[in-house]
């Protein structure tokens, strides 16, 4: 094994010289520092094509999801391509010359659902429960964030990217801006509904700080001026158990497949899911209408009734 890789300082001057977001950074430190350390068990100095193909097969076999694969692999692209810019000024030998991640495609499995799609009368119940249950300042801001969430499809990134500014009036309608990058220009938005405004402004109504932030933790040991990706999948996890759904396998992002199921149960149009959730492709949407047509099709009850008679079981 090796004891230590020559990727290692690499790894660490690359994060310092890319201009990714705080999370991104933090994200991407998590996954070279995995990768180099496969790189030494296998007693690996230069990486080949092969060896990253090995290394993904390495992560299926250990059970690790394709989101997560998908993001190691981006990161170590990334990571290879600066490398390979960068050679020069970093003193590398022509070895790095070689594009290794050149024919290592990734890409995501397009499937609507890895965890469980929520009820509309799970829906109602987290929606009754958290408002129901309000009496500390973060009981009304996990209502208003379930609340906009549910109804506008927003992903927590964008709840916690969201700012107090982002809130406006525009020919009569409250709208949020949304921050698909830490500083976005704010150019797309979603409607806020009157009962989520009302939400929102019980919760504001109640700090007296100055955080831009719409959303923020009302915990003494946070660091930060913005809710944490922790935060936000704790605060979740425990609003389920309390509700009543702690078995029930939903994960925050069910709430953004929630708003584009409900949309379509409700009789609205593939279009309007598409711009409500700002899918860049109509056939990422279209997931969704198959998902609904699996849920309204009878195939497995017409098969038991062609094979057996009602009388025979």
């Amino acid at each position: 094994m090796i004891e230590k890789h020559p990727l290692e300082d690499l790894h660490k001057q690359y994060l310092k010289e890319t201009h990714y977001s705080k999370e991104t950074n933090q994200l991407y430190d998590l996954i070279l520092n995995q990768f180099i350390n496969y790189l030494k068990t296998k007693n690996i100095t230069y990486a080949r094509t092969l060896d990253i193909l090995a290394y993904r097969q390495h992560l299926r076999d250990r059970g690790y999801s394709t989101n997560w694969i998908y993001n190691q692999i981006a990161a170590i692209k990334s990571f290879y391509k600066y490398l390979r810019t960068n050679y020069k000024r970093l003193g590398l030998d022509d070895t790095y010359l070689y594009d290794i991640m050149a024919t290592i495609k990734n890409s995501k499995t397009k499937t609507l659902i890895s965890k469980n799609v929520m009820t509309p009368q799970q829906a109602k119940t987290m929606i009754l429960w958290t408002k129901e249950h309000r009496s500390e300042i973060w009981e009304y801001r996990n209502f208003a964030i379930i609340y906009l969430m549910i109804t506008t499809g927003l992903r927590s990134i964008e709840i916690r990217r969201a700012k107090k500014q982002d809130l406006i009036i525009k020919n009569n309608l409250w709208i949020l801006y949304i921050r698909e990058k830490e500083n976005d220009s704010k150019l797309k938005y979603v409607k806020i509904t009157k009962s989520v405004k009302e939400a929102i402004d019980a919760y504001l109504d109640l700090r007296t700080d100055t955080n831009p932030y719409l959303f923020i933790s009302h915990s003494r040991k946070a660091n930060t001026p913005r809710l944490s990706r922790h935060m936000i999948t704790w605060m979740f996890k425990d609003i389920l158990k309390k509700c009543g759904l702690g078995e029930s396998g939903l994960t925050p992002h069910a709430l953004r497949h929630a708003a584009a199921t409900f949309n379509l149960m409700r009789g609205g149009s593939v279009e309007s899911t598409k711009q409500l959730l700002r899918h860049a492709h109509i056939n990422t949407t279209l997931i969704y209408v198959e998902h609904i047509e699996r849920l309204k099709d009878d195939t497995e009850n017409e098969i038991e009734s062609f094979i057996l008679n009602a009388k025979d079981i």
